[in-house]
């Protein structure tokens, strides 16, 4: 892992922005329901209480909220995705071009019993697997972390209010 943050750290700030971004992407993504059940429990369930117009016009207000939502999660996943591309795309050619400057420093006598390409194949091996670690990472592990601490973390919000 020490030897991945060396490649990770000129990224930091790519990376972190990414974190950024798959926070507010699962956030938002996370607001849907709130939405859904705010139109159930006002309107659909109280519909003979509002005149056809009062009714649609909430109706709309929340339509409109949950357009709002998912543009929201979904330009914060296109940017992430961007950002996070674009560091690990830095990082791992970086990785690719250190392995190859350490290969072309061994010995000729380390390649004699090898096949063609045999080495370059697994440096790219290495870098096509740093990046999907790293992809999975934020993608997987860090956006359901914060999903979690958004569940345990809404109905204390709520409480107070």
């Amino acid at each position: 892992m020490k030897i991945l943050w060396k490649y990770l750290k000129p990224q930091s700030r790519l990376i972190f922005i990414a974190l950024a971004l798959a926070t507010i992407n699962q956030v938002f993504s996370m607001l849907d329901p709130w939405v859904g059940r705010n139109i159930l429990d006002q309107y659909l369930t109280k519909y003979q209480n509002f005149t056809g117009e009062n009714f649609l016009k909430g109706v709309g207000f929340w339509l409109s909220i949950g357009i709002g939502v998912a543009m929201v999660s979904r330009i914060a996943k296109n940017f992430q995705d961007y950002f996070l591309n674009v560091a690990i795309q830095k990082s791992g050619a970086q990785i690719f071009m250190d392995g190859i400057k350490h290969t072309l420093d061994l010995p000729y006598e380390t390649f004699e019993d090898s096949r063609s390409g045999e080495t370059l194949n697994i440096l790219q091996k290495v870098r096509t697997d740093s990046e999907r670690v790293i992809t999975l990472t934020i993608n997987l592990m860090y956006t359901s972390l914060v999903g979690v601490i958004f569940v345990f973390l809404l109905p204390l919000l709520c409480i107070g209010s």
